[in-house]
């Protein structure tokens, strides 16, 4: 059986600060929030970086004040994706090369040179996990509107390139990815590429639950059951994926862990249904299901 973590999507959610699972001193402390997060937790995966590039000093804290063994997923910036880019989220420089300097731009807005550079940013500013050995797999989430056309397959091939010597997992938002699945699980296979599992609402637009790893690696990413705000129009992004997974569905999530991890050696379970406490409850929940206690470093942490 392969070795199971577990973990949340983002530690600094601000319904979650505002929840009380942070003991006072640590609310307002980024040190303490994190070390208090890894009383409980061996991962993270980090959201920030999908709406702004990482800063080096940041994420060298991030190294500095977790413990040995503990591994921090990143996910990979919105130029990156196909999701276009917040002009005010980019260094000043970067910013001044935009055709716009405020607002939304689309992918095909974002001149290429700004990409190039935005992708050198990051692999320099993510160095300080590497070197750490505390980097794990770099997070790709596709667009909704992203489908599996040749072009789509032409990105594949470029990102697996690029980020040659990372784990990298490709999440498919798209239902349609699946109806080819065949042709596409043998192509994430042929670059190397982690697939993303993903439970999610029974909804047209969601994409089904495949638990078929293509990697050594298996990662299961948790979005939550909400049918009904699955499409929007959201306002936060932790709209769309408010839900407190209930006990029994809990057990669900425990038995597609199970299926991973006999065709996996490790396993990532992530709880993206970060609105308030729902998701470090469930992360807690799935791991006192699996059997697995507080990690190593945590002395007499609690699971309750």
């Amino acid at each position: 059986m392969a070795e199971v973590r577990v973990g949340t999507a983002s530690w600094t959610d601000p319904t979650l600060l505002a929840s009380g699972w942070y003991p006072p001193e640590a609310r307002n402390d980024p040190e303490k929030r994190l070390r208090h997060y890894a009383r409980f937790f061996d991962t993270v995966e980090v959201d920030s970086t999908f709406y702004a590039l990482p800063r080096l000093e940041v994420v060298r804290k991030w190294a500095e004040r977790t413990p040995e063994g503990f591994l921090i997923h990143v996910k990979a910036f919105s130029a990156f994706t196909g999701h276009g880019l917040e002009a005010n989220a980019l260094p000043k420089d970067l910013r001044s090369l935009l055709p716009r300097q405020e607002g939304h731009l689309a992918q095909r807005e974002v001149p290429k040179e700004v990409v190039e550079e935005a992708w050198n940013r990051f692999f320099a500013a993510i160095q300080p996990l590497r070197e750490a050995h505390k980097l794990g797999y770099l997070h790709f989430g596709l667009p909704p509107w992203t489908e599996p056309k040749p072009r789509s397959f032409r990105y594949l091939e470029r990102l697996a390139e690029r980020t040659q010597g990372y784990w990298v997992a490709v999440e498919f938002r798209n239902p349609k990815w699946y109806v080819a699945w065949g042709f596409v699980r043998r192509e994430l296979e042929r670059l190397g590429l982690i697939h993303v599992s993903v439970d999610a609402p029974l909804h047209p637009e969601a994409p089904p639950r495949v638990l078929e790893p293509t990697h050594p690696v298996a990662v299961l990413r948790c979005h939550g059951r909400n049918a009904e705000s699955w499409k929007g129009p959201h306002q936060k992004p932790y709209e769309r994926f408010n839900w407190r997974y209930s006990e029994e569905e809990l057990q669900d999530l425990a038995q597609a862990t199970q299926a991973l991890a006999e065709r996996a050696e490790q396993v990532f379970v992530i709880f993206n249904n970060n609105y308030g406490t729902q998701g470090v409850e469930a992360a807690l929940g799935l791991k006192r299901l699996l059997g697995l206690g507080p990690p190593p470093w945590a002395g007499e942490a609690s699971l309750l």
